[in-house]
């Protein structure tokens, strides 16, 4: 069957049971079950607050630390998570997709919102945390629904792309885990973005040829302003300039467009390979 947008919809509630099928798969995984959505983000947080700042003595100018942490390993957790599991889903289920007739486009779809499920738990546990080190919480809140938004759509994007290539090359997952890796430390996760700016429009790597561009090229990055919009709701209070929701908005929809026509162009090709 097409995975088009006509089956898509017609298949909305095989969409809706297999994301409660893998959550549940999920939950029974641990013996906290649903509370280790709770506990897990609390644990990367203290993680990299006790290496970050603890042992590296860094992160001062981002007080308090696990606000500013969580607010972007969150957003990169689902993306990893998702893309790491896109990249084995087609060949993971070669035998249901091969026995019945179904869009398969869902089964990629499936776990970029299970994974946002488990994301929706970790806000929970970043809300908390912002209100214990009493963080200027108010207006900007109304910002996370759109923010939210925006990351569904951007990582929906990318899955539906790496989904294809992971059928089509069967070692590709074994290199997701060095990329996400890089991506890691390339965008700010451990950082803010303001950081990348000192450092080349007024610190030791200003004197690079084209320095002045690098900070406005490094905002190209998707994540890096869904990153700094969650800052700015819930670690600074204030409001995402408007120049960055309106890139945000473009790449998101560029990404979704692309990784769409790209599953729909491979769709028939893939099981010629499973």
């Amino acid at each position: 069957m097409i995975s088009n947008w006509s089956n898509l919809v017609a298949r909305r509630d095989l969409v809706r049971e297999l994301t409660l099928a893998q959550l549940r798969s999920e939950s029974q995984e641990t013996r906290l079950g649903w509370l280790f959505w709770l506990v897990d983000p609390l644990i990367m947080m203290l993680i990299y607050w006790g290496v970050v700042v603890g042992i590296f003595g860094r992160g001062e100018q981002y007080t308090p630390y696990p606000v500013f942490i969580l607010c972007a390993m969150l957003p990169w957790k689902h993306f990893t998570s998702a893309i790491n599991a896109s990249a084995k889903i087609l060949r993971g289920r070669d035998a249901l997709i091969k026995s019945i007739p179904f869009p398969t486009i869902v089964l990629p779809l499936t776990i970029v919102f299970a994974g946002f499920s488990n994301f929706l738990f970790g806000t929970v546990v970043l809300l908390a945390t912002a209100v214990a080190f009493d963080r200027p919480l108010g207006m900007p809140l109304l910002q996370l629904p759109l923010l939210m938004l925006l990351q569904l759509v951007v990582v929906c994007g990318f899955s539906l792309g790496v989904a294809c290539f992971g059928a089509l090359v069967r070692d590709l997952s074994g290199f997701i885990g060095h990329l996400t890796r890089i991506g890691f430390y390339v965008s700010p996760v451990l950082y803010g973005v303001d950081m990348v700016q000192d450092r080349f429009l007024s610190g030791p790597l200003g004197k690079l040829p084209f320095a002045e561009w690098i900070p406005t090229l490094y905002m190209l990055n998707p994540f890096a302003i869904l990153f700094t919009g969650y800052r700015e709701a819930l670690f600074y209070g204030r409001m995402l300039e408007p120049q960055y929701w309106a890139l945000l908005t473009v790449e998101a929809a560029i990404l979704l467009f692309g990784g769409w026509r790209l599953y729909q162009y491979f769709d028939r090709r893939v099981i010629k390979f499973l």
